[in-house]
């Protein structure tokens, strides 16, 4: 820093006498009002990259390395890493952004040579099968997202059951919950990609890499992050998926009911079979 810097015995924020190069009060740090292109260029490279390698290491090792965010998250070493609140936004956003973007599944309807499956589009309210999957991909991304903070608490929840002998609270297995989502998802966008980009034939066995990684994952991740033994994190983490795929059927349902409903346009459906 610049001379001038030197000179500061006072915090140009809330006024606190310094006694670092850093305020003890509000953490701001201690610069010059007038500072030099040196000055610029250190403030620059410093934000880049400090922030920028430290969003990278959480990252990959979020992906790489299960557990370890978190058990570093319970030692109290925060610093070094994203908050998993904001890996879990950045995740789930993109999936469900790709999602609603992707077309590498088309619904199989041909309305010109199946008169039934137009009849029933246009009772549906819609034009054609593009019109269909355009409002599901517009309706998986609205309430996607919204039905996640339902879930991922429900996940906490129940991996706090699988884990309440290891005396964690209930936020630490939210943090949990929050890590294992968001490599989820992110391993999920990147399958979305590469349906696109790998031919039908190899990329029809993504879904079940995906499922295996996924099982993969927090049965490594509740191992390292809570200590049991291999087959008490594998018995233990079935238990917690089983219930967990039940919840989120239960839940898909429910959205879906109360999407197909809010259409407004199946108000025929019990009408017209009865």
């Amino acid at each position: 820093m610049s001379g001038a810097t030197d000179l500061q015995t006072t915090c140009y924020n809330c006024g606190t006498p310094l006694t670092g190069p850093f305020c003890s009060a509000c953490g701001q740090k201690a610069r010059s009002l007038d500072p030099t292109v040196h000055d610029f260029v250190h403030d620059f490279t410093h934000e880049m990259f400090h922030v920028d390698g430290r969003i990278f290491r959480s990252v990959w090792k979020l992906i790489t390395a299960p557990g370890f965010l978190t058990r570093e998250l319970f030692q109290g070493r925060r610093a070094a890493w994203v908050s998993p609140i904001r890996l879990y936004l950045i995740f789930s956003l993109l999936y469900f952004a790709a999602s609603s973007l992707a077309t590498s599944r088309p619904v199989v309807i041909e309305p010109d040579d199946d008169p039934e499956a137009s009849a029933l589009l246009q009772r549906l309210g819609f034009n054609s099968p593009e019109a269909l999957r355009e409002w599901v991909g517009e309706s998986m991304a609205h309430w996607g997202p919204r039905a996640m903070f339902v879930l991922v608490p429900v996940f906490a929840w129940l991996v706090g059951l699988a884990g309440r002998r290891r005396g964690h609270h209930y936020p630490q297995q939210l943090y949990f919950a929050l890590h294992v989502h968001a490599a989820w998802f992110a391993v999920a966008a990147l399958v979305l990609v590469a349906r696109r980009l790998i031919p039908p034939s190899p990329g029809e066995y993504l879904d079940e890499l995906l499922l295996l990684y996924g099982f993969v994952y927090v049965v490594v991740a509740f191992r390292r992050a809570y200590g049991p033994t291999r087959r008490q994190a594998v018995l233990r983490m079935v238990a917690v998926l089983f219930a967990y795929s039940l919840v989120v059927g239960l839940v898909a349902a429910g959205l879906g009911v109360a999407l197909i409903f809010g259409h407004g346009n199946l108000t025929w459906l019990f009408g017209g079979l009865s």
